[in-house]
């Protein structure tokens, strides 16, 4: 029987990501063209573990700061979301 991950464990599988990909047709309707970075659950964590106590950062902050770091025009929303 297989045991479940801790979110620990969870948070350490990055799963080959993060990764740069390139905006396709379906999702240009949405988010424009460019190149969207799906980031590894880690880096959302180490972005979080900075905000000072106290403080706020929004998901669409931590997009930018993603696609920022990558070189990439926007932060996957939905990885980005599930990860925080």
């Amino acid at each position: 029987m297989k045991t479940r991950k801790s979110w620990q464990e969870k948070l350490a599988d990055d799963k080959g990501l993060p990764k740069v990909a390139e905006i396709t047709d379906k999702m240009s309707k949405r988010w424009g063209t460019g190149t969207v970075v799906i980031p590894a659950p880690r880096e959302v964590d180490e972005i979080m573990r900075k905000v000072p106590e106290g403080k706020l950062i929004t998901i669409n902050q931590i997009r930018g700061i993603l696609a920022q770091k990558h070189g990439a025009t926007i932060g996957c929303p939905i990885t980005t979301g599930i990860f925080t």
